[in-house]
Order: C-alpha cells, then structure tokens, then sequence
C-alpha cells in the first residue's frame, strides 16, 4: 500500500504498470469534473470509476482484496478514511468472485492500519492489500472519487 499526494505520483511510476498512460490520462483530464461512471484508458488492462457515495463506520463497511487489478484511488471530493491490512492477516468471508475480481474479508474486532485521504491525495492497493475504503472521520461525509484499475501484471 502507498499513499501520497496526486502531485507525487509521478514518483511511484516504477510501482505502477500502464504508469504513462494513466498520467497522460490525469494531465489531460480534470479528474473532478468527469461525469460518474467508467473511462476506459488502456482496453480492459486500465480504466477509471469515477463514484460519489457517503462514508459509514468501520462496522457498516467490509474489508476487501482484487486479485487481477491494482487499485489506485483518488479523493477528488471531500475526505475519508480507508483501513488496510495484509489480506493473510484477515479470514475470507466470501470466496473469490473472478467476475467482480473481489474478495470479501470478516470484519473482526483487532484494530487495523488506517490512512486518512483529503482531497487530491491517493492510496495504492496492490492484490496482497486487503482495503476498507470510505470510512467516516467523525461523522458521514460526501466523497468523490476516481479508482483506477490497473490489470496486475503478476496476476492470475
């Protein structure tokens, strides 16, 4: 897991694969002005969601892992939390689904890391990062976001 500001993303271009197609697509594009909904940057190896929702508490949200797609996720619009833990540290709740590319995780009662996301700042999941994204900070907050999915290139 990494997590930085949007400005220092050209840092992480060794970590990241499709790196220059994904930062032509964030410098051509004002990212928090795009409509909701799917971009495509690379076929099906890249593409960006861009979502709106409000964020609940740790128990209202599930851990979850990809096993196909890093995700790259951008706050364009208010501010979250967003719980990570090592997936081999969690028990699987719901079985790989390879169609969603999603695996869901118990939630348990050991506190966990978590990294607080302001506007432009990022976080990088790779397949090994579980996530729980979207958590409030001291009450519900409306968040927009941009989560690009990158196909893995060690992926299954």
């Amino acid at each position: 897991m990494i997590a930085d500001k949007l400005s220092n993303i050209e840092l992480y271009k060794s970590t990241i694969p499709f790196f220059n197609e994904i930062f032509d697509f964030i410098n051509t594009h004002q990212l928090s002005s795009l409509e909701l909904g799917k971009y495509t940057i690379v076929g099906d190896s890249v593409f960006i969601l861009v979502q709106e929702y409000k964020t609940q508490t740790e128990t209202e949200k599930k851990w979850e892992s990809h096993k196909k797609f890093i995700d790259i996720q951008i706050v364009l619009k208010g501010q979250e939390y967003l719980g990570f833990s090592p997936t081999q540290s969690l028990v699987i709740e719901t079985e790989y689904d390879k169609e969603k590319d999603l695996i869901f995780y118990h939630n348990d009662q050991i506190q966990r890391s978590k990294v607080l996301l302001l506007k432009d700042d990022f976080a990088i999941f790779f397949p090994h990062d579980a996530h729980k994204p979207g958590l409030h900070l001291t009450h519900e907050n409306e968040v927009k976001k941009a989560v690009i999915k990158v196909l893995a290139t060690n992926s299954i």
